[in-house]
């Protein structure tokens, strides 16, 4: 064993005793506040400590400000626990990328094309768009490869700019027909653009991405897929569920794949403890008491820092739909167990809504009997208790994914990769 496996195999041990400590927290699912009397289930320092607390306050103690409150010693070691044991979640990378590292950087750089790659790319997805293809960009040049494989490529925005600004040659895979062919629309969409003002001999040289619709379920269909090159990395913008280790064992099995650049998601899909068994993947982790529980692996998903940045701004009123929802599913349990979580329709939460307006919406379209929701205005005037449970349980999101992240690095160091 060397120095590196040995290291990650002590942080995951330590991430897993203290996941386990507090699976009773990561355990609660918020529809069962108050059908389950969830705020009975934290300690009782942690009820006289959280009762009263503003929200706000919660906020300002997890993201490490001074506080004003005598917090409990256990919830003081679970948060340090949490701090230093998590990978940290904002990013540290640096662009390396020059201007001449754009092979079209003559005209990519040009005004006129500012925003010729992220036009019809949400807001919310254009920064990580751009960062990852510079990063992939630099990646590719440092294993001397020139050609990826982007796996849930959607409507190929990463590869468009990965083919189109750094001339790498880019095969996108999705399974759905339908975001294919739009991807291939906006690739045309975006050559007549250009057409209006490059030559031709700069038109001829443009590297077309290609598109491939595949539901990919095992390794050999990616030793399958056509490459004019035998040397690739491997790409995925949030694979879902058991995709990003599939994408992995294709790494640590194949020669021909020099590098692998996933962001995942959805770890509540993954296959735990089975086959094709997303997780555990690492021999070490399978050998250890290793369960987590879908609510766990569900919060591993979610952003607690952005979360956290709501509450200390005191822009937190809107999150009292959680509380709605809450009483709302300890009505329809009362009325019918068989209701139990039943699917509902999302409902954004606006200051002057009521519980009542607010099933009506959720439940438009649904054949429920009548509801009687007398008796809950006890319940809902606890809205914040909710908020504050709920964020306590999305402070330890960091650490599950950690646990999740670090079990990836010691399944590619168990197969003698000694560079990661």
């Amino acid at each position: 064993m060397n120095k590196h496996e040995e290291t990650v195999r002590c942080a995951i041990q330590m991430c897993l005793k203290v996941i386990k400590s507090y699976e009773w927290l990561s355990d609660l699912y918020v529809l069962d506040f108050f059908v389950d009397n969830h705020w009975s289930k934290l300690p009782q320092c942690w009820q006289n400590c959280f009762n009263d607390m503003d929200p706000k306050d919660l906020g300002n103690i997890l993201t490490g400000q001074q506080s004003k409150h005598m917090l409990p010693l256990s919830f003081l070691a679970l948060k340090k626990s949490i701090d230093v044991l998590s990978i940290p979640r904002l990013s540290s990378y640096k662009s390396s990328t020059n201007k001449s590292d754009s092979v079209n950087h003559d005209w990519t750089d040009n005004p006129k094309f500012k925003n010729l790659f992220l036009k019809h790319v949400k807001l919310k997805k254009r920064h990580e768009i751009s960062v990852m293809s510079d990063f992939v960009n630099n990646t590719v040049k440092k294993a001397g490869c020139n050609a990826v494989l982007d796996f849930g490529s959607g409507l190929g925005h990463l590869i468009r700019i990965l083919s189109y600004k750094y001339n790498i040659q880019t095969i996108g895979i999705e399974m759905q027909a339908k975001l294919t062919a739009e991807a291939r629309k906006l690739d045309l969409e975006l050559e007549y653009t250009v057409k209006k003002h490059l030559t031709e001999e700069a038109i001829s040289k443009l590297i077309r991405p290609n598109h491939i619709n595949l539901i990919l379920s095992s390794l050999q269909q990616l030793k399958e897929i056509p490459l004019d090159t035998e040397k690739y990395g491997l790409i995925g913008l949030h694979p879902c569920g058991d995709l990003g280790p599939l994408l992995i064992k294709h790494f640590v099995n194949s020669e021909d794949v020099k590098f692998i650049c996933i962001v995942g998601c959805c770890f509540m899909k993954l296959s735990c403890n089975k086959e094709p068994c997303g997780y555990p993947m690492s021999q070490y982790l399978k050998g250890l008491n290793n369960d987590l529980s879908y609510f766990s692996r569900e919060i591993a998903c979610h952003a607690i820092e952005t979360y956290c940045k709501r509450l200390c701004n005191g822009d937190y009123n809107d999150l009292k739909v959680h509380a709605y929802r809450a009483a709302l599913e300890k009505i329809l349990r009362q009325l019918d167990p068989k209701l139990m979580h039943m699917p509902v329709r999302n409902v954004k939460h606006t200051n002057n809504m009521t519980f009542e307006e607010y099933c009506a919406a959720a439940l438009h379209k649904l054949s429920i009997d009548p509801l009687n929701s007398s008796g809950v205005e006890t319940d809902l005037l606890q809205w914040k208790k909710v908020v504050v449970l709920y964020t306590l349980r999305l402070a330890i999101a960091p650490l599950v994914e950690t646990l999740i992240l670090l079990d990836r690095v010691l399944f590619i160091l168990e197969h003698g990769m000694k560079k990661l």
